[in-house]
């Protein structure tokens, strides 16, 4: 008897802590429910959570578009922050708020299933507070750290209605930026002669040699040409904004142009341009050479 108990003791010791230690970790369920709760409490904000899933909603317009669906393909605008305060993205000027593509294919699944089930329409903005286990979990995402929970608000567009969309755009950027004298044509381009230029004139198919800067509307410069050089280009090689825009002026001549997506590269975007992106262009054309 005496060396059973010999044996048994340390054995019950080890088993005693260690269930001691597990009792210690509380589940990231746990950990998630109160932060959610504590920022929704702090923030006083006026959401319902989603059928005990732990995320939380806000339609905050409710929209008038079409039903959305997981295979359409969707423009939107999103600002995301982490509930603690580590990380925000409120830029929907930059490649990290915009989305165009399939909405079935966004992340985090929350996000998506928010839009499609307690959104459901386009034209609509809807505030997501979404726990970490539902968001990137632990690994987290890009520059968004494991482990946390987000505070979403994204904007649902109507890609049939962009043109409207963007032409508000560009308007509130030419008020914020006090410009004036622009023009607006028929194709939603806003344009500003400041030079008319009096070298050769330039058609459709001019190649044209040019300085210029391309700027994303807050002032993200994503092209130019560097200080005393110069461009060769092809008219009926650039974006059609320049197409339109660059004959309105003479060799010698400087324009200022924004461009509407749709005269630049689209809901897709491109290359350091964000999905359907307005641009704003400064040219110069220095020299006519066809």
């Amino acid at each position: 008897m005496k060396q059973f108990f010999k044996y048994a003791l340390p054995g019950f010791l080890l088993l005693s802590i260690f269930v001691a230690c597990e009792k210690e970790y509380e589940s990231i369920e746990s950990i998630d429910d109160k932060n959610v709760t504590a920022y929704i409490q702090a923030n006083k904000l006026n959401v319902v959570e989603y059928q005990d899933s732990g995320i939380y909603y806000q339609v905050t317009n409710p929209g008038s578009g079409a039903d959305v669906e997981y295979s359409d393909q969707v423009p939107m605008i999103f600002t995301i922050k982490s509930i603690d305060g580590k990380y925000s993205a409120l830029d929907t000027f930059s490649s990290s708020n915009r989305y165009y593509n399939y909405l079935g294919y966004f992340n985090p699944e929350g996000v998506r299933v928010g839009i499609k089930e307690v959104l459901k329409k386009k034209s609509g903005t809807i505030r997501m507070i979404i726990p970490s286990r539902s968001a990137f979990g632990r690994n987290g995402s890009g520059d968004i750290p494991g482990n946390a929970s987000l505070d979403l608000t994204v904007t649902v567009l109507d890609k049939n209605k962009m043109a409207a969309y963007e032409d508000f755009t560009i308007q509130k950027y030419i008020q914020a930026n006090s410009l004036t004298g622009f023009t607006k044509t028929t194709s939603g381009l806003y344009y500003k002669i400041d030079v008319a230029g009096t070298g050769s004139p330039i058609t459709a198919d001019s190649t044209v040699k040019a300085e210029y800067e391309g700027k994303l509307l807050n002032g993200t410069i994503f092209d130019k040409t560097g200080a005393g050089s110069s461009a060769t280009l092809g008219l009926t090689d650039v974006v059609k904004g320049w197409q339109e825009a660059i004959p309105l002026i003479k060799e010698g001549g400087t324009i200022r142009m924004i461009l509407p997506s749709s005269l630049g590269y689209g809901l897709e975007g491109s290359t350091g341009i964000p999905a359907f992106s307005a641009l704003f262009f400064t040219v110069k054309v220095t020299e006519v050479t066809k």
